[in-house]
């Protein structure tokens, strides 16, 4: 008051007063109408003012007008503004994220924090850092349609590298901020995920069975009839011949009956056909064997001479 007696205060909202008080007056404290304002007269005087029950409506620009008594009549006003936050009811929520990620996997994930007013700013951060703006995705907040509150939503895509994981793990968390009086993080742990190289000679053990102890096969192929078998190995023990290698041991297989020698040059027409045109003769030898029966019958009465 720079040594001047107080004359008034008055209080506005916008271009509304609200309150005034006036030393002089009796009672000196008056209150009047308006929207979204309370004013509790117990905590209210000519240095400050309390309001009570704040809602959305409360928010605006507030005034303090201060007025030095006769004869000088000085005025000042000092404007500020008041804003009225809607907090949200729960956490910032993470959407879209899996477990377990590989190097040089992408990352993509959600965070979305509801219903408030004004809308949160949403931050992410990885491994306790505050994530690169280039890996952050950021969307416009939208308004709900019951009521006046909005929704945030920002989204995060990045590729994970080897440096992302700490001793097996990547930490990303969202943060909710409004202003200074809301803070809730939402923190999601990822491990990371190893191929897995397993030995195919070590799956089986000397007993020739499996780590679950079933008998590990030889191979894949369905077994051959056995008429197969002795034309297999009997084909193959010509190869071995006509090559000059040493023949290897075959399966100990029950010894067919004799052959003549009429049945032995059919058989060896027959191999070598097998020999010379490959597996494609396994699949032609059914419609092949009529013409070569009749090819055999002419030409085996001299052989039979």
């Amino acid at each position: 008051m720079d040594g001047e007696s107080l004359y008034s205060v008055k209080w506005y909202k916008g271009r509304r007063e609200f309150y005034r008080y006036t030393p002089k007056e009796s009672p000196p404290m008056k209150i009047f109408p308006a929207q979204g304002v309370q004013v509790k007269r117990s905590a209210s005087n000519e240095s400050q003012l309390t309001l009570l029950g704040l809602s959305l409506a409360s928010s605006g620009k507030y005034s303090c007008e201060v007025s030095a008594d006769a004869p000088s009549f000085h005025t000042m006003i000092v404007t500020g503004d008041l804003e009225v936050c809607e907090v949200p009811k729960h956490v910032p929520s993470i959407h879209g994220m899996r477990s377990r990620y590989r190097v040089g996997d992408i990352v993509r994930g959600n965070c979305t924090s509801h219903n408030s007013r004004p809308p949160a700013n949403l931050t992410w951060y990885i491994n306790e850092a505050q994530a690169n703006p280039s890996y952050i995705r950021t969307h416009k907040p939208f308004r709900e349609r019951k009521n006046e509150f909005e929704t945030s939503l920002a989204g995060i895509h990045f590729v994970v590298g080897n440096h992302h994981f700490v001793n097996g793990k990547l930490k990303i968390r969202c943060t909710a901020r409004i202003h200074d009086i809301y803070l809730q993080s939402t923190e999601r742990s990822i491990d990371e995920d190893r191929p897995r190289v397993i030995s195919a000679a070590s799956s089986a053990n000397s007993n020739g069975k499996g780590a679950n102890g079933n008998a590990v096969p030889y191979d894949h192929f369905p077994p051959y009839a056995e008429n197969e078998l002795d034309r297999k190995d009997y084909m193959t023990h010509l190869q071995d011949v006509a090559s000059g290698s040493a023949p290897t041991a075959r399966p100990i297989l029950p010894s067919p009956a004799p052959l003549t020698s009429f049945d032995q040059f059919r058989l060896t027409s027959i191999n070598h056909l097998r020999w010379a045109f490959g597996p494609l003769t396994v699949l032609l030898l059914p419609f092949a064997h009529p013409l070569l029966s009749s090819l055999i019958n002419r030409i085996a009465p001299p052989l039979r001479a």
